[in-house]
């Protein structure tokens, strides 16, 4: 399975070397990172077939940090884990004991099944900002009044946005967006990337979206406002 790498995101010290002796004795490579914006820049820098997540890093990360790891995590394959430091175990996430509550058997089904079918990937190099700009978006290109939505970005980059919502959004969905703030009002085709529903976690609910069409002076535009 060397051709495999995977891509682990704890905090703890002790934790992440059990994750990683885990993975390494299955014969597959791997990396840590400390932190999500670590992981984001080892994911732009490096491509990886699949994530392993701790639970308690994801839990006690900052609101902004959770928004880059469900935008990070959404786009590959993931295992979420928890260290018992006190038992010196790995445990599932109690999602993931629901099919199997073997945490070895689950850690090959993982890589083997789920990363070795995943083309190893890495993530866009144009970085998101934590830009608030106000907009419309519908399902319909024409705006009608029944199907608008007024919203705002949590954050922006050159090739898609997260932006609050409380519709339940599929990844794949193809929504239009207007942008209160610019000259040209021409609807922006984008689709949706991924979704974070409300209630689920301590994030805030939305829609993560990539841009698929956007005239010249929207591109201006936005250039400006990323500073690019």
């Amino acid at each position: 399975m060397s051709d495999i790498k995977i891509l682990i995101v704890v905090k703890d010290s002790e934790a992440g070397d059990a994750y990683a002796h885990a993975v390494t004795e299955i014969g597959v490579a791997c990396d840590v990172a400390r932190s999500f914006v670590e992981m984001s820049q080892m994911a732009t820098d490096n491509r990886y077939n699949g994530f392993l997540v701790d639970i308690l890093t994801l839990v006690r990360c900052s609101k902004e940090e959770k928004v880059i790891a469900y935008e990070c995590i959404n786009l590959f394959p993931v295992l979420r884990v928890k260290w018992e430091a006190r038992h010196k175990k790995i445990k599932l996430s109690p999602l993931e004991q629901s099919f199997s509550p073997d945490t070895d058997s689950a850690l090959r089904f993982f890589i083997e099944n789920r990363c070795r079918n995943f083309a190893a990937r890495s993530l866009r190099r144009s970085p998101r900002r934590s830009i608030n700009l106000n907009l419309y978006y519908s399902t319909d290109p024409g705006f009608p009044a029944e199907s608008t939505y007024k919203s705002f970005t949590i954050n922006l980059g050159s090739h898609g946005l997260f932006l609050h919502t409380m519709h339940d959004f599929l990844q794949g969905d193809t929504i239009w967006i207007r942008f209160l703030e610019f000259a040209d009002q021409t609807p922006i085709r984008a689709t949706v990337r991924w979704s974070q529903p409300w209630g689920v976690t301590r994030c805030i609910p939305g829609a993560g979206v990539m841009f698929e069409a956007m005239t010249k002076k929207q591109e201006q535009e936005l250039a400006k406002l990323l500073d690019l």
